[in-house]
């Protein structure tokens, strides 16, 4: 039974309300307060009969202040969640909510019947399963943002799925999230679907966790955007980020430009997309006459359509086409600048290369000491395309001799020319004039950062004693 009270204040009233309850030995399970005024007390004693009520309220109406007492079908959040629960159900596309760990919390019939399992076996069941592909850690764990338009498939048919977290807190950080609900649409267009770029994890570790966060307001934005960076950081991937990240993923496609050498012959017309975004992949390696070409078509492109273009020499863009791309950039940090996070970049990367159909598919595969010191000291002119080739070639070796833990043998090694400063510039200098420039440009490089010469010691691994006289040293005291 559920009983509504309606007082005048509910100072002091509650604790009496509670005793009557207590007299007649009902037990109260749940209870809440609401009303438009908040002068409603509501309460739910499911073991209370009809003899026990009439007692009750004849008692709760002599309380001062007390105004009505009166038996109702439900208690306010059960009506809530009773409509919000029939609305659920009755929504014809697959709707489902995960906590942190990636686990269903609940589900409507449309996704249950979309994972072709009953209503009640659906919630604790990992979202993995039905989605193996779809890394649901990553997404948990790289931003409180929406995702939108990413495509997924379930027991072969395709969907558009849209992923909003759930945040405790006001903040958008990641400590807030509980979880995330999820919608899929399906898709009919089975051809456009092919066309979308995978979303893979952004791996916001180190110096690429502020490049990510800045991604993360840029694709909020309709304005043309260029990511700038070596080859192998990750252009392209972010530039698919972009895609799911804005709301225009709901709404289209996204298409790629990958100049050719045949392709300054002619750009394609008609063939860009009604909305979404519009990927152009180094449009530096255009001649000048192409580059103008394009300019003016991605002049014409509809509003709905947001042009995205990345470059590793930036320098190269014809004035007009580099005008176009200068309101949002986005420069990604090359690997070797990040080395303290180097360990964590290739356990996630062995991570991806474990999933079935990869090439270390086998469970297990873990990185050694020694490995992970060696990869420590490389200078990856590759970046990640020479870490995820780097460790999966040391994947293979490993597998071939029946190991589980990767050896420093078992990785590639790297080039010994080419890799470190160029002869040309130590030209004419002994050794020890050029191990001076090099520490001098060090030195500069960590004063311009403004660090404390105790941070710069802990920075190069030697005391405050020896950076203070090697600043001494070379007139950079302060």
């Amino acid at each position: 039974m559920r009983i509504e009270i309606t007082c005048e204040n509910r100072v002091g009233i509650l604790q009496e309300i509670t005793a009557i309850f207590a007299d007649f030995r009902v037990n109260v399970t749940s209870g809440e307060l609401g009303g438009d005024s908040g002068d409603k007390v509501y309460l739910s004693a499911p073991g209370m009969l009809n003899t026990q009520f009439s007692a009750i309220e004849k008692s709760l109406l002599q309380v001062p202040g007390l105004k009505r007492v009166r038996r109702i079908s439900l208690i306010p959040s059960e009506r809530r969640h009773f409509e919000l629960d029939t609305l659920l159900r009755h929504v014809s596309e697959p709707v489902l909510s995960v906590d942190r760990e990636g686990r269903v919390v609940a589900a409507n019939l449309a996704a249950a019947r979309a994972f072709g399992v009953s209503m009640d076996r659906v919630p604790g069941m990992q979202l993995q399963r039905f989605l193996p592909l779809l890394q649901v850690a990553e997404l948990l764990r790289d931003f409180a943002v929406p995702r939108y338009g990413v495509p997924v498939t379930v027991r072969g048919q395709d969907f558009r799925l849209e992923w909003v977290p759930i945040a405790l807190g006001d903040d958008s950080a990641v400590e807030s999230l509980a979880g995330a609900v999820l919608t899929l649409q399906p898709d009919a267009d089975t051809a456009a679907l092919s066309r979308l770029p995978s979303p893979v994890a952004l791996w916001d570790f180190d110096l690429r966790r502020q490049a990510c966060l800045d991604l993360q307001e840029m694709a909020a934005l309709a304005s043309p955007l260029l990511i700038t960076g070596e080859a192998g950081s990750g252009k392209s991937t972010f530039a698919g980020a972009v895609h799911y990240l804005s709301p225009l993923a709901s709404r289209g496609d996204c298409m790629r430009l990958d100049p050719s050498p045949g392709f300054e012959a002619g750009l394609p017309s008609g063939a860009w997309p009604d909305a979404g975004t519009l990927v152009i992949e180094e449009p530096e390696r255009l001649a000048p006459a192409a580059q103008q070409s394009l300019l003016r078509q991605l002049r014409a492109l509809p509003r709905t359509v947001r042009a995205v273009a990345t470059s590793q020499q930036p320098a190269l863009l014809q004035p007009a086409l580099a005008q176009f791309f200068s309101e949002l950039v986005l420069e990604l940090p090359p690997l070797r600048s990040m080395r303290p996070a180097i360990g964590r970049f290739a356990s996630a990367t062995l991570r991806e290369l474990g999933k079935p159909g990869a090439a270390g598919q086998r469970e297990g595969l873990a990185l050694g000491e020694q490995a992970a010191e060696c990869l420590h000291g490389f200078d990856w002119p590759g970046n990640f395309a020479g870490l995820h080739d780097c460790l999966a070639a040391a994947v293979r070796r490993c597998r071939a001799r029946g190991a589980t833990e990767i050896s420093a043998g078992d990785l590639p090694q790297p080039a010994r020319a080419g890799d470190g400063l160029p002869l040309d510039w130590a030209r004419g200098l002994g050794y020890r004039e050029v191990m001076d420039k090099v520490e001098l440009g060090l030195l500069q490089a960590l004063l311009e950062q403004r660090l404390s010469t105790r941070e710069m010691a802990r920075r190069l691994g030697i005391s405050h004693t020896s950076v203070a006289n090697k600043l001494r040293r070379h007139g950079l005291a302060r």
